[in-house]
């Protein structure tokens, strides 16, 4: 969703698996849309977000396609879009978010990877590309959904993914640091108790506490039968640290995130 013909209107825009497009439907400013236009995009696609790529004013898309990857297509201004521009990704990409994860003032991208069990990461070079390496970081088995936002309220930027596979969601915090390693997840899938707390092994980190309720699927938007929540609880006594492991990224401008994981009811 967004104004991509700059008249003040919210439009929509859709990935068509099927179709292996994207529609966008130009909103008239009542609560209806104009007759879809549609812009290729590639094999499969299946979801789709929204930002401004190459800091013209103009909205973007990227777009989750085919078995591994994602698809840019850069605005014009006026409610149509340029040529697809491919990037690789892991295996199965099923959703895509953004956000500015190495601070830098460019948006990038994070992409869950239902087969490959992870979440890659894609660097903005500020002008609508990407770098081709992709980051990537372990979660749990069949990440279908990805959030962003800042969960510990130290101003970087954090993701929250949804794991189909394993009904589980796994978190991973954004924290700047000069040292590589690799992400970890839980050494053991334990069902949580209704409050159940995810204390971290890092010096620097802090405890996450959730509870859970009626939940039927992980997902990150609960619907009106569900309840969760998760919130910072300051540092951590270093107790089950199987239940939380530490991901040390070689981003170039060296950021590093810690990856917590629990089992929903």
């Amino acid at each position: 969703m967004g104004d991509f013909n700059a008249d003040g209107k919210l439009d929509l825009a859709v990935a068509n698996s099927d179709s292996n497009n994207v529609s966008v439907l130009l909103g008239n400013g009542d609560g209806t849309f104009q007759a879809p236009l549609t812009f290729g995009a590639g094999s499969g696609a299946s979801s789709v977000a929204v930002s401004d790529f190459n800091g013209d004013g103009k909205l973007d898309l990227v777009v989750t396609v085919g078995s591994a990857g994602v698809s840019v297509l850069l605005g014009n201004g006026d409610g149509t879009f340029q040529a697809a521009v491919n990037y690789a990704t892991g295996s199965s990409p099923y959703a895509v978010a953004v956000g500015d994860f190495n601070a830098d003032g460019k948006v990038d991208l994070a992409i869950a990877n239902g087969d490959a069990a992870d979440v890659s990461v894609l660097l903005g070079n500020g002008d609508g590309t990407f770098q081709t390496t992709a980051l990537t970081f372990s979660t749990g088995m069949w990440p279908s959904s990805v959030a962003v936002g800042d969960f510990n309220a130290d101003g970087r930027l954090d993701l929250a993914v949804a794991n189909f596979g394993a009904a589980s969601v796994s978190v991973l915090l954004g924290n700047p640091s000069a040292v590589l390693g690799q992400a970890m997840g839980p050494s053991r899938r334990r069902r949580p108790t209704p409050l159940a707390r995810i204390l971290s092994p890092s010096p620097r980190a802090t405890s996450i506490a959730m509870g859970c309720r009626t939940w039927r699927w992980p997902t990150l938007v609960p619907a009106p039968s569900r309840c969760c929540w998760a919130t910072t609880m300051g540092p951590s006594r270093r107790r089950s640290p199987s239940l939380l492991g530490t991901g040390l990224s070689p981003w170039p401008s060296a950021t590093s995130m810690a990856m917590a994981s629990w089992t929903l009811p």
